[in-house]
């Protein structure tokens, strides 16, 4: 059986993940992320696949040595990565959401950000074991963002040689062997992720991601960052058609009304350049609301999409001031 993965998918774990372990974070500040895989399967019974629909982001953490529970719900704590109340309320509207499409819960995804990509320790056994008692082919994949970027796979016990990699996606994908013993070994899953014309595309778009991500999905203080974004575009936009204006009222006074046409012509391809440049990052913004964990969601995307709105209303009458300011001269 292999397992089926999307783009989007693909991306989203990506996504989540490096926005909380970046170049722009001290390596001591990166946190692990955590989520859930949606999906179904395909096929028929003799050469069936698991097909993974969507990933979902629930949480972020730092690692707790101190964390501890007599619970064996792995939804509780990951080795001392404790859910919230939000979280479980996450689970249960995503499960919900799921069964309306046909779908339901596949396995779990989580990163290891800057070492080894296995399943580490008791409670990623434990977790994936959860999964597995419910569906004995559900999956665990464990993604490294450093293991993307650098295309490198780290040693396994010290004094091993770094293996270099190439055209690797960062992850691998998990089973235990077997799904009743919490102590049981796991072996890796043979997967496909679909979307790219070939391997070295799909590396070579992840890494832009990484790249877009780092410079532009905070792991805090997302909405003050997107909403500052958008007022200084605004203001510089506003000082652009501004200065046009100044500019041909400075070019009539001085009798060089034989410019204006010029002038107007390359002020206008410089306003609708940034108008296009703009445009791209609010695109980007779009996109990373797919990726911030479920509980984020309701709050953060009504919010982001006002200020956004903004823009667009602004830019509804950009075409109207541009006339006005030629008709003026």
């Amino acid at each position: 059986m292999t397992v089926l993965l999307s783009k989007e998918v693909y991306f989203t774990v990506i996504a989540a993940c490096v926005r909380f372990a970046n170049k722009k974070i001290p390596k001591v500040d990166w946190k692990e992320v955590s989520g859930i895989f949606i999906g179904k399967y395909v096929g028929d019974s003799e050469n069936k696949d698991l097909y993974v629909s969507a990933a979902y982001p629930i949480m972020h953490d730092t690692f707790d040595p101190n964390s501890s529970t007599d619970q064996y719900d792995p939804r509780n704590v990951i080795d001392g990565f404790e859910y919230s109340d939000e979280d479980h309320e996450s689970f249960a509207l995503i499960d919900e959401e799921a069964f309306t499409r046909g779908e339901f819960t596949v396995g779990w995804w989580h990163s290891h950000p800057g070492f080894r990509v296995m399943l580490s320790g008791f409670g990623d056994r434990k977790t994936t074991l959860f999964y597995q008692a419910q569906n004995p082919l559900a999956i665990a994949l464990v993604f490294n963002p450093d293991r993307l970027i650098r295309q490198i796979e780290l040693p396994q016990k010290t004094g091993d040689p770094i293996k270099q990699l190439k055209n690797d996606p960062g992850f691998k994908i998990f089973r235990l062997k077997d799904p009743n013993d919490q102590y049981s070994n796991f072996y890796e899953v043979e997967y496909r992720i679909e979307g790219f014309e070939n391997e070295e595309q799909m590396v070579r778009m992840a890494q832009k991601l990484v790249i877009d991500i780092t410079n532009f999905f905070p792991g805090e203080a997302i909405f003050e960052t997107y909403e500052k974004f958008i007022k200084e575009r605004l203001n510089e936009l506003n000082s652009l058609l501004q200065g046009t204006e100044e500019y041909l009222n400075t070019l009539t006074r001085k009798g060089e009304t034989h410019r204006i046409i010029e002038v107007l012509d390359n002020q206008t391809r410089e306003i609708r350049r940034y108008v296009g440049e703009t445009y791209i990052k609010i695109e980007n913004i779009k996109l990373f609301m797919n990726y911030l964990e479920y509980k984020e969601r309701s709050i953060l995307i009504p919010k982001i999409e006002k200020i956004l709105r903004e823009w667009d209303e602004n830019i509804a009458n950009l075409n109207l001031k541009l006339e006005e300011i030629s008709k003026t001269h």
